[in-house]
């Protein structure tokens, strides 16, 4: 019985796992369709516009401040379809063995002035100083500090708070823990936390975690989040070894 009970918590992993990489693949294609349907007008209307200007600019005052507030909002929006689509692919990894433990200092460290400012106790327990992985440094330190962020953010209002951060070896996988003391997410939210442009900061764009994502599944590893109201939420990630 007890072995059938692991075997069924093992497939329930691997479905969990799955409907998150289809999830992610689906909102993909999204963007990729919603990129190409919105970007075809709006170059018509750049060069609609631009054809209009050598009619108008010279025989009407307004002419200029309505045509730098076309151009400045096509801009803005072509700049949106890019963190889009930049999110949610895969792009090209330049791999490298990595220390954990040093790449998520350095994340602290470029993190450090927000930690200040918020009065957050940092909490760090690392099983093994050497634990090594590949990963493309970069990008990693950008998932790793959109996860930081978010905790620090989460905490603002929290009387207690508390930033960890874990590295371990489970099962020949590195494990990244980082849990907070903040607000933590309800069942809706927690659904919704990767999706583009779902997001509870007041100056969010709702990106950064799918970025997150996009870059852990990225690198074939996967990623968890658990949350509860008024406790906090805790990431796990999970990545492979360099043995």
């Amino acid at each position: 019985m007890k072995k059938r009970v692991e075997q069924l918590a093992l497939a329930n992993e691997e479905l969990v796992r799955m409907k998150a990489q289809e999830k992610f693949s689906a909102t993909g294609r999204i963007a990729r369709t919603i990129a190409h349907e919105v970007r075809n007008p709006l170059t018509n209307i750049n060069l609609a516009t631009d054809q209009l200007k050598a009619d108008f600019l010279d025989k009407n005052e307004d002419a200029v401040f309505l045509f730098e507030m076309i151009a400045r909002n096509s801009q803005r929006i072509n700049l949106l379809i890019s963190e889009l689509l930049q999110s949610t692919k895969f792009a090209e990894l330049h791999v490298a063995p990595i220390s954990m433990k040093n790449l998520l200092d350095e994340t602290l460290f470029v993190a450090a002035d927000r930690v200040q400012l918020t009065g957050t106790v940092i909490n760090k327990q690392f099983d093994d100083e050497n634990i090594l992985v590949s990963a493309d440094k970069d990008r990693m330190k950008i998932a790793l500090l959109n996860l930081i962020v978010n905790a620090l953010e989460a905490m603002q209002e929290s009387v207690i708070k508390i930033l960890t951060i874990e590295a371990k070896i489970i099962d020949n996988k590195c494990l990244v823990i980082i849990s907070d003391t903040g607000k933590g997410m309800n069942e809706e939210e927690l659904s919704k936390l990767f999706e583009p442009y779902f997001t509870n900061k007041q100056n969010g764009n709702g990106l950064g975690l799918t970025n997150t994502q996009n870059i852990i599944l990225n690198h074939k590893g996967e990623i968890h989040v658990k949350s509860e109201m008024g406790v906090g939420t805790t990431f796990t990630l999970t990545l492979n070894l360099i043995n």
